[in-house]
């Protein structure tokens, strides 16, 4: 197995990869292709371009559960996928694992995650 971190809260210096106070992983086992949460932004995706990571071969994604810094990449990571419909590149859709209760909407002193 191979985990390389895409985003958390640190940075290394000389690389210049984007962090920020979320997570995403991108884990090889075998044949599958792993991203454990999508982190904050689509900071992810960045590192992952700098890294020579491809995410249009990613065999699952993986929530582990619904906190924004790791759930509120799934919006750049849908419009990168979008992007790769309408430039006619093939991509793998992954198979979602998450618990249901992932996606139900939370709040914090009367104050909702948007």
């Amino acid at each position: 197995m191979r985990l390389t971190v895409l985003v958390d809260n640190h940075t290394l210096i000389d690389r210049y990869f984007y962090g920020e106070p979320g997570v995403c992983y991108f884990i090889e086992e075998k044949d599958n292709k792993i991203l454990f949460d999508v982190g904050y932004s689509d900071a992810f995706i960045r590192n992952a371009q700098k890294m020579n990571i491809d995410l249009l071969n990613v065999s699952f994604l993986v929530l582990s559960h619904g906190h924004l810094d790791h759930t509120w990449g799934l919006v750049p990571l849908i419009k990168f996928y979008t992007e790769s419909v309408i430039e006619k590149i093939n991509y793998y859709k992954p198979t979602l694992v998450a618990h249901p209760f992932t996606f139900f909407p939370r709040t914090v002193d009367g104050l909702g995650e948007r």
